[in-house]
C-alpha cells in the first residue's frame, strides 16, 4: 500500500513535521490577516483611480464658460479686421489655441441688428450686421442658433478644458457635444430673434486662417 504524504513526512521528519504544520498555519493566518474586504463601491473607486472622465458639462458651462465668454469677448469688427491683416498675429492677440491640432478660437462680441434668419436647415442661423466703432463697412456675422451647432469652438475656446482631462478622444468628443446642446438650449431659452431686433452676444469664432466667406460664430452669453 502506498503511504500517504503525511505518513512519509512523519516517518522522515518525526517531530519536525508538527513544527512545520504550525509554521505553515501561522503563515496562512498572517496572509489572511493582511487582506481587506472591500465593498463593490470601494472596488469601483479603486479601479477608477487614475482615470479622467473630465468636468461636468452643465456646471462648467453655467459657472465658467458663460462668464468667461462675456468677459473676454472683443468687438467682432475689431477682431475680424485684425484677422484680415495677419492671422497669426491676430491669433496671438485675440485668440486661444490649445495646440496646432486645433483651430484658433476668437471670442467676439456681436452687437448689431438681425438682418436675416435662416431656418431652412437644422443649423439655424441669425445674421447680424456689426458696424465698426469708427464707422465703415459693416461686418456680417452668422450666429448658429441650432438646433444643430457645427464645430466645438465653445469647448476648444475655453482654457479651462483640455484634452488631458479625459481618458480618450471619445470622452472628449462627447463632452463637446454636451456643451453644444447646452448652447442651443441657452439660446432658445434666452430669446426669440426677429428681423430688425438688436442683439448683443458673446460668441466664439473658430478659424484656421484669414476669414474667407461667411463668418459663423457660436453664441454663448446673451445680453
Amino acid at each position: 500500500m502506498v503511504d500517504s504524504i503525511g505518513a512519509v513526512v512523519r516517518r522522515t521528519f518525526g517531530g519536525a513535521a508538527k513544527s512545520l504544520r504550525v509554521v505553515l498555519g501561522v503563515g496562512v493566518v498572517a496572509a489572511v490577516g493582511g487582506c481587506h474586504v472591500v465593498t463593490d463601491q470601494e472596488l469601483a473607486a479603486i479601479r477608477a483611480q487614475g482615470q479622467h472622465h473630465g468636468p461636468d458639462p452643465v456646471k462648467m458651462f453655467n459657472d465658467q464658460m458663460i462668464p468667461y465668454a462675456d468677459k473676454n469677448a472683443k468687438p467682432a469688427a475689431q477682431v475680424i479686421g485684425a484677422l484680415s491683416q495677419n492671422f497669426d498675429d491676430a491669433c496671438k492677440q485675440y485668440g486661444f489655441r490649445q495646440s496646432s491640432a486645433f483651430p484658433c478660437n476668437f471670442w467676439i462680441r456681436v452687437a448689431g441688428k438681425v438682418t436675416r434668419i435662416d431656418t431652412t436647415s437644422r443649423v439655424g442661423r441669425a445674421y447680424v450686421d456689426v458696424t465698426p466703432p469708427g464707422g465703415g463697412e459693416a461686418v456680417h456675422v452668422a450666429l448658429e442658433t441650432g438646433p444643430v451647432v457645427i464645430g466645438t469652438g465653445v469647448r476648444d475656446g475655453f482654457p479651462g478644458v483640455k484634452y488631458g482631462d479625459f481618458d480618450d478622444q471619445s470622452k472628449f468628443a462627447v463632452f463637446g457635444q454636451e456643451i453644444n446642446k447646452l448652447v442651443v438650449a441657452h439660446a432658445q431659452e434666452s430669446l426669440k430673434l426677429k428681423i430688425g431686433q438688436s442683439v448683443d452676444v458673446a460668441a466664439v469664432y473658430s478659424s484656421w486662417s484669414e476669414p474667407a466667406g461667411e463668418i459663423r460664430a457660436i453664441p454663448v452669453a446673451w445680453k
